[in-house]
């Protein structure tokens, strides 16, 4: 009773299991991967069927990213499947946001707005945010299906967004200190994939130190209401 009283029941009676670990983990990497090599590829100068190759390349890393992610949710053990299904929801929800974002966004803003230098001004705002939103809805569905207190939901989108103009921070010193494209698309990338799994380091700490205190508190409850009826029944 005191398990599903508390808000990290579930998780502290049964981990996530390593496959689901490794399986969102592999996701989070797999996103990377158009960043880390194709691009860097392209700009540096490939042959021109590479050209033709690349959207394609990106639609089916999307999927096997997206793939992995909503099979690792599935599986986490110990959580209630309602949670899970929330969890997959959000996934698939900002998987395409993620992917169709760079597509649309162009269109949408310059068919919007008249000027050319506005409407660089607000692609360039939205791109700042763009990685934390993304983030941020990684890390919120992991916890969906973790099954974890409401507040690491607001601790995990602030994370994110903090760390999102962190990563856009680099990216721009990146470019003024003079790096090549290629170069601070890598490093860019790479900073990010660390604060994600960063992220989720935090949140597992976080909701560890959450459940021993319920734990404690749970056992002296329990302890108190022992007490209790023996005192009653001692004449």
């Amino acid at each position: 009773m005191s398990q599903q009283a508390s808000s990290g029941g579930y998780e502290r009676a049964v981990g996530p299991g390593w496959t689901a670990r490794i399986l969102f983990w592999s996701a989070l990497v797999v996103g990377s991967l158009p960043k880390f090599v194709l691009m860097p590829m392209m700009i540096d100068g490939v042959r021109p069927e590479f050209f033709t190759l690349y959207p394609t390349v990106t639609v089916v890393v999307a999927f096997l990213e997206l793939t992995l992610g909503v099979v690792a949710l599935l599986i986490v053990k110990g959580s209630p499947m309602a949670m899970r299904l929330f969890g997959m929801g959000l996934t698939i929800f900002i998987s395409i946001y993620a992917f169709a974002l760079p597509h649309l966004l162009p269109i949408i803003v310059n068919r919007v707005v008249g000027s050319v230098d506005l409407a660089m001004n607000i692609q360039s705002i939205i791109w700042t945010f763009h990685g934390g939103v993304v983030l941020a809805g990684m890390l919120i569905a992991w916890n969906l299906a973790r099954y974890r207190a409401w507040w690491t939901h607001l601790v995990a989108a602030g994370y994110a967004m903090c760390t999102g103009l962190v990563v856009a921070f680099v990216e721009w010193a990146m470019n003024w200190l003079g790096s090549s494209i290629a170069t601070s698309m890598v490093l860019t990338q790479f900073v990010l994939l660390g604060v994600s799994f960063g992220g989720l380091g935090l949140l597992h700490g976080l909701s560890r130190v959450a459940s021993g205190a319920s734990d404690r508190y749970a056992a002296a409850s329990a302890r108190s209401i022992a007490e209790a009826v023996t005192s009653r029944r001692v004449p």
